[in-house]
């Protein structure tokens, strides 16, 4: 169904892919997937720091017997070049052109994380290291986060609600904002509302005013919520978002609009350090279930009691990065 395609954006993905995917994993962590992938290889090229992603791309893909390279951009690769047409007489020693291809004569997969931080937020939207792979790379690239997505991640949290609710369709998805010390990527709410947009949840995306989602990003979950028969809504009360929700996915993410100006930004959040999921206000929910990409900030984004409460879902969400990551790679290759 996905053999061949890149994995860098749910919004590639249907609802019917997103939920093949998710059964497949399914199937692999109940009677267990074999060594598909002997003789295949994995390149992976980190632009940015990874604790989960990294160790479960790498986990996931050498348990199916394949072999993974894995390198730090900043010390394995020689500084690169990006623009179409760029003239190197600067910095860079390497045009990505010649990176990606050459990294896809020994790789049937690269993998990529990169977050650009610098420039302002239209610059930065374009994602221009992945979209470079993608584009000068002739094998499937896999996104290990970049600006705008972190699909793996969305499809090990579609993999976990419907491990823990069954079908999706109509249940209600509370995606809230927390208070953190400093600016963090949008990929992981982006990729939350597109999955719970696509498979027919009920969202309520709460955030204090100015820290809105990505507003292509906000179109294309509105497009794909009434499609399938959910909805999508965005409120700046997080309790209102909770009430009655049967999952709370809490993310921290930068103002849009201070992209790249870390001291305009801290200026902007320091009023908002009540944005703090407490068990007081999990009360008010359907269930008490409580989602978290990790790393968290504990007794800052959630109190202690919420992170190890018995509705909490964030090492089993963790756990299933392995699942669907061998899924996703047996797909892609065919296996």
């Amino acid at each position: 169904m996905i053999q061949g395609r890149d994995v860098v954006t749910l919004d590639t993905f249907s609802a019917e892919e997103i939920r093949h995917v998710t059964a497949r994993a399914r199937r692999m962590k109940a009677e267990g997937h074999g060594r598909p992938l002997v003789g295949r290889s994995l390149a992976m090229v980190f632009f940015d720091p990874s604790l989960r992603t990294r160790v479960s791309f790498d986990i996931a893909f050498s348990s199916l017997g394949g072999s993974v390279i894995d390198m730090a951009a900043t010390r394995d690769l020689w500084p690169l070049a990006f623009g179409e047409g760029a003239v190197m007489d600067g910095l860079a020693d390497e045009h990505v052109r010649d990176a990606a291809g050459v990294l896809s004569e020994y790789a049937d997969l690269i993998a990529i994380r990169a977050l650009d931080r610098e420039g302002d937020w239209a610059q930065a939207r374009q994602d221009l290291v992945i979209v470079s792979f993608q584009l000068h790379s002739s094998v499937p690239i896999f996104n290990m986060e970049s600006v705008l997505d972190h699909p793996c991640q969305a499809f090990a949290d579609a993999l976990t609600l419907e491990e823990e609710l069954g079908t999706l369709e109509g249940k209600k998805l509370a995606l809230t904002w927390g208070w953190h010390p400093k600016a963090r990527p949008l990929a992981v709410p982006h990729g939350v509302g597109l999955m719970a947009s696509k498979l027919g949840m009920r969202t309520t995306i709460a955030h204090p005013e100015g820290y809105d989602l990505d507003g292509k990003t906000l179109a294309t979950m509105r497009h794909a919520a009434a499609a399938s028969g959910g909805s999508l809504d965005v409120v700046y009360d997080m309790d209102e978002a909770l009430e009655q929700a049967d999952v709370v996915y809490a993310a921290s993410w930068g103002a849009t609009r201070h992209h790249g100006r870390p001291d305009a930004e801290q200026a902007h959040r320091q009023p908002f350090r009540d944005w703090r999921l407490t068990t007081d206000r999990m009360a008010h929910t359907n269930g008490g279930r409580f989602m978290h990409a990790m790393p968290i900030r504990r007794n800052v984004e959630a109190d202690d009691a919420v992170v190890d409460s018995a509705g909490s879902l964030i090492r089993r969400q963790a756990g299933n990065r392995l699942h669907v990551q061998r899924a996703l790679f047996a797909e892609v290759l065919g296996a």
